[in-house]
């Protein structure tokens, strides 16, 4: 397929193409704004579908921002400027188009569960993932199972974003080459990237959107959207896949039914978060946060809310720490409670399922328990450890507890134990 002779590259554009043409299944454009990333991108989909009948995905985290930007916005821009003699239909109602070979473009987004089934039931030949820095790896990992279609295409997965933190998973694929989830080296044959800038495209926009928008930037995002760099990740937020706006709900309330209790062992704070599993979702409907206090203290605020004779879901170091010569788990056996057998995980693990189940939706929290919501707003990672900022020491307990009780219900099928503590 001859593109159109009125179509001049950039020369960074020239080196993208380059990248995306080679041996690496995986292929990223990552770097500031306005920089052309999506547009190349585009282009090279369409190009790999001009050359025998395929199928091909493009994809964003939610379909209103694929639509507006992918659907209507950059791929008839395209089509106009790179190919116009191209003629193609599209189907607006599952939105594709479909060019004279029988080459299918699906655009879609990870946010609409009938639309995604519909989307991954297809097998396809290219898998583009639109600013990826927003879609949870667990989803990419998903979409990734349906890059099978036969031909004679050597099958290529393409990704762009403005680079976020460097605890972002794009940046150990790409950057470092470790799988974050799987905690493996990755060889770096298959993953490869390039940075691409506003600078580098100066031919196709504004000169002043450099100097009057990103260069006033604040520090972080003026990296990110200007310089195209990974951000230090020292204060980066741990579970990034938490929205306020998704994961609360009035509807998280108490119903017939067994009802859990995760539990964290402190003095300051004592901790804990009641809920039920049902529907195949985490539902929160309750917090207890005890400053200065201990696990008898614990089991009467318990009792006095009505929430005698539960199953708790602990932290397994209970069993050896001790209260007046007893374990927490007696204590809390003593006092009518019933100590589920559990182990902890390696704290990535524990928060990796976390964010898994917050990226598919699988955990809802009442709006009252704003303790554990605060938590998940503001835990962060420093020296590949939890770290606290904003309440100080006071910080990371309570969403310990909800990620024992989540361990407990849905862990991650495959990860060793770090310590058995049996109730």
């Amino acid at each position: 397929m001859e593109t159109s002779e009125g179509f001049k590259k950039t020369l960074i554009q020239v080196k993208a193409i380059t990248l995306l043409a080679g041996h690496a299944l995986h292929n990223m454009l990552y770097g500031g704004s306005r920089s052309g990333k999506t547009f190349i991108l585009c282009y090279a989909v369409i190009l790999r579908a001009c050359k025998t009948k395929s199928r091909h995905c493009i994809l964003r985290l939610k379909f209103n921002h694929a639509k507006r930007a992918i659907w209507l916005d950059t791929i008839p821009k395209v089509m106009s400027i790179c190919f116009p003699d191209l003629t193609y239909k599209t189907n607006s109602t599952d939105y594709y188009i479909v060019l004279p070979n029988g080459s299918e473009i699906w655009v879609g987004g990870l946010d609409d569960k009938k639309r995604v089934e519909k989307i991954l039931g297809n097998e396809y030949s290219t898998l583009y993932f639109n600013e990826c820095s927003e879609i949870p790896l667990s989803s990419i990992n998903i979409a990734l199972t349906r890059l099978a279609e036969k031909n004679s295409l050597v099958k290529k997965v393409y990704y762009d974003e403005n680079p976020p933190s460097k605890k972002h998973w794009s940046y150990w694929l790409f950057i470092k080459f470790w799988h974050p989830e799987a905690e493996e080296e990755l060889d770096p044959a298959d993953y490869s990237c390039m940075v691409m800038n506003p600078k580098d495209n100066l031919e196709n926009i504004d000169p002043d959107y450099i100097k009057n928008i990103l260069s006033k930037l604040p520090e972080n995002e003026r990296i990110r959207f200007l310089n195209g760099e990974f951000v230090d990740g020292d204060d980066g937020v741990t579970y990034y896949e938490f929205d306020r706006e998704i994961h609360t709900s009035s509807e998280a309330i108490q119903r017939p039914g067994t009802t859990f209790i995760g539990m964290d062992f402190n003095v300051d704070p004592m901790t804990a978060v009641l809920f039920q599993f049902y529907n195949n979702t985490i539902w929160v409907f309750d917090e207890i946060f005890l400053r200065n206090s201990d696990t008898p203290k614990m089991c009467k605020e318990l009792k006095r809310r009505g929430y005698a004779g539960l199953k708790v879901i602990p932290d397994s170091t209970g069993g050896n720490r001790k209260t007046s010569g007893r374990s927490d788990f007696e204590i809390l056996k003593e006092n009518g409670f019933v100590c589920e057998n559990v182990y902890n995980p390696f704290v990535t693990d524990r928060v990796n399922n976390l964010n898994r189940l917050l990226a598919a939706n699988r955990i809802m929290i009442n709006p009252k328990c704003n303790k554990l919501i605060n938590d998940l707003e503001q835990v962060a990672w420093k020296d590949n450890k939890l770290d606290q900022k904003g309440e100080s020491k006071l910080l990371t307990h309570i969403s310990d507890c909800l990620g024992y009780g989540a361990w407990k219900m849905e862990p991650i099928v495959g990860k060793s134990k770090r310590a058995i503590r049996l109730s």
